[in-house]
């Protein structure tokens, strides 16, 4: 049961670091598209709908880390809890 809970930590840390470079990622493209630079034709009204995107790519993202992160937590407690109600000491199996 460590193998999955020490997976799942990594997992959630990955979900939340894919969620601020997405967010990184989709602010640079905005100004980028805002200031000009995507092209003489590109409306600047893309700019807003590439905020947009980023804040829900962020939000995906992030919430799937603290999904994982409170599964890992609620599974850590459940084992606690078993472990007191069998009368052993916490920390043996």
């Amino acid at each position: 049961m460590e193998k999955v809970r020490s997976f799942l930590k990594i997992a959630s840390v990955t979900f939340k670091v894919l969620s601020w470079i997405s967010a990184a990622f989709f602010l640079v493209v905005a100004l980028i598209v805002l200031f000009g630079a995507g092209g003489a034709d590109t409306p600047r009204a893309a700019s807003l709908i590439f905020l947009i995107g980023g804040a829900i790519y962020f939000l995906i993202l992030f919430t799937i880390a603290e999904g994982i992160g409170l599964l890992v937590n609620m599974s850590t407690q459940l084992d606690e809890l078993t472990t007191l109600l069998q009368g052993r000491p916490s920390g043996t199996r």
